[in-house]
């Protein structure tokens, strides 16, 4: 959309024989847990509300003891807390070692659905600021969510401090114009919120011992590139397979999951960083744009989607759907 609201261009869904730029299907993050929990929760003991405050390994197990209290031993513990890992950091050594921000930030949240939204996914970008705000429709037509994106190279706003994330949007969007003041006005309503630079995790390895890492805490692509979700899905079936391959040996267990995923995750984190640079604001020390239309790109988007084996693994379910068929929050090129 241009700034009064009229139709610059459009893509749907069934461009392109139904595999097109907007192709992927999209899943709320909240439904998808709440699938995971359904199926899962009859055969593991979830712990809500509590947190690891502090581990210690040794050759035979890893004692944990938990922010409430409770103290308990474990054959293995894997993180799988986000970018902002406590475990990462726990054991591996502070965030500023594995962040790699792409200097940007997004902002997400829903608002109600005053503006009229039906299917269509509405975007204003202004080229100049390198600024953008989104409408997209949810299932429940009274809700719609925003998102706005702009560009920070000096982000320096604790994650977890969310009054002064919300200062930051609106002085980021002052003067945005479009149907960003409407949206904003809804800032303070909404139950939702969630701010956060555009970043990602690289790591050397994934595993220390008896403890490993997996999802963004361990190979975060950034939502730029798109996958972040079908890495962490594939993320958490290899190292369940490996290890119960390898009789719950760590070491090679560990080994075998890094050996098999570690170029899809390189692929993947490269599509990331080619979509942040393709939004950074033109000047005269930006690098080029990244040609998309290029066989080389191609190939990489095919690494990227289809670029790791799933096997069958004694013991564990099927697979299911293959990995060319991933769910994502979109954000591809």
């Amino acid at each position: 959309m241009d700034a009064d609201g009229q139709v610059l261009e459009t893509f749907r869904a069934d461009d392109d024989g139904g595999d097109g730029f907007i192709a992927d299907i999209e899943i709320l993050r909240g439904d998808l847990s709440q699938v995971l929990y359904d199926d899962t929760r009859d055969g593991v003991e979830y712990v809500f509300g509590d947190r690891i405050a502090e581990l210690a390994q040794d050759a035979d197990g890893v004692d944990v003891v938990f922010a409430g209290g409770n103290r308990r031993r474990f054959d293995l513990v894997v993180g799988a807390d986000g970018l902002h890992s406590e475990l990462r950091a726990m054991v591996f050594g502070p965030h500023e070692r594995f962040l790699r921000p792409l200097g940007h930030v997004l902002a997400f949240y829903s608002v109600p659905n005053e503006f009229g939204l039906d299917r269509w996914l509405l975007e204003y970008q202004d080229q100049e600021s390198g600024r953008s705000a989104l409408l997209r429709p949810f299932q429940d037509a009274t809700r719609a969510m925003a998102m706005f994106y702009f560009t920070s190279a000096d982000f320096d706003v604790d994650y977890r401090d969310v009054a002064a994330q919300k200062v930051l949007l609106r002085e980021r969007m002052a003067g945005l114009g479009w149907l960003a003041p409407d949206i904003l006005a809804h800032l303070d309503d909404t139950p939702d919120f969630y701010l956060d630079q555009v970043a990602q995790v690289v790591m050397d390895r994934w595993s220390s011992g008896r403890v490993g890492l997996l999802g963004d805490a361990a190979f975060s692509s950034s939502p730029m590139s798109g996958q972040g979700t079908g890495l962490a899905l594939v993320g958490a079936y290899l190292p369940a397979g490996e290890l119960a391959a390898a009789e719950w040996d760590p070491d090679a267990g560990f080994a075998r999951y890094e050996a098999r995923m570690r170029s899809f995750v390189e692929a993947n984190q490269e599509i990331g960083r080619l979509n942040a640079r393709s939004r950074d604001v033109p000047g005269p020390d930006a690098e080029p744009s990244p040609d998309f239309a290029s066989e080389w790109f191609t190939e990489l988007v095919g690494r990227a989607i289809n670029g790791v084996e799933l096997p069958d693994y004694a013991g564990v379910p099927d697979s299911g759907a293959p990995v060319g068929s991933p769910i994502t929050s979109s954000a591809k090129p």
